[in-house]
């Protein structure tokens, strides 16, 4: 909620805007809630290992059941963040008015997937290479700015937006802002990318994990 306040006075004081039809607040709290779920899965599944070491000396407990429990306790958090969000605009009067429904529970159930994904990835690495999970928080810093949170990709100088095109997060944000709002479009969301990018991390991930099960359980 600071966030989009404060996002939201510096729109206002710049005087741009993103469309007529679209309230600012809005376009922030379908950025921010998605990214924050994504990141939130993603870094906390990165600890979920040594956070849970206690619960693996009973047999039913597996490692990854951690990063399982931690991303749908996340995913529960920001639906209800969302219901939240919701009401404060209407009751706010903004534009809650979304073009579609099911092209945005999509996009907020893809990137929590991508987030589980790179989240197995980076845990089994890092449990084993503890630097490399600071070397991952601190390449969160940067993508907060680069990911499309509060602008769109159609808004920025074509030298950019050909840049920025590779970075997977704003491939999503695209994908949430177009089925939500009526005068934003998916133009620009490559949904193969997206795609390569989920089953890669994943597929590593697990095959990682695989492996070394038995490592993390006795460790």
């Amino acid at each position: 909620m600071a966030m989009i306040i404060v996002f939201s006075v510096i729109k206002e004081l710049l005087g741009r805007k993103i469309a007529n039809d679209i309230d600012y607040p809005v376009f922030l709290a379908t950025s921010f809630i998605a990214y924050n779920m994504f990141k939130a899965i993603a870094l906390k599944s990165m600890d979920a290992f040594n956070a849970n070491k206690g619960l693996f000396v009973y047999k039913q407990v597996k490692p990854i059941d951690t990063i399982i429990s931690r991303s749908l306790i996340e995913v529960l958090i920001s639906g209800v963040i969302t219901l939240i969000f919701l009401f404060i605009g209407w009751f706010m009067g903004f534009n809650i008015e979304c073009k579609n429904i099911l092209g945005v529970l999509l996009g907020y159930i893809w990137i929590a997937l991508f987030g589980i994904s790179l989240g197995i990835f980076f845990a089994v690495i890092g449990f084993f290479y503890e630097n490399f999970k600071n070397i991952i928080k601190i390449m969160f810093l940067p993508l907060f700015f680069l990911s499309g949170l509060f602008y769109t990709l159609d808004s920025l100088p074509k030298i950019a937006r050909d840049i920025l095109i590779y970075n997977p997060v704003i491939n999503f944000m695209e994908m949430i802002h177009g089925n939500y709002f009526y005068s934003l479009d998916t133009d620009y969301v490559n949904y193969t990318y997206m795609l390569f990018w989920t089953l890669i991390p994943m597929f590593f991930g697990l095959w990682l994990y695989k492996n070394s099960e038995k490592k993390i359980i006795m460790s």
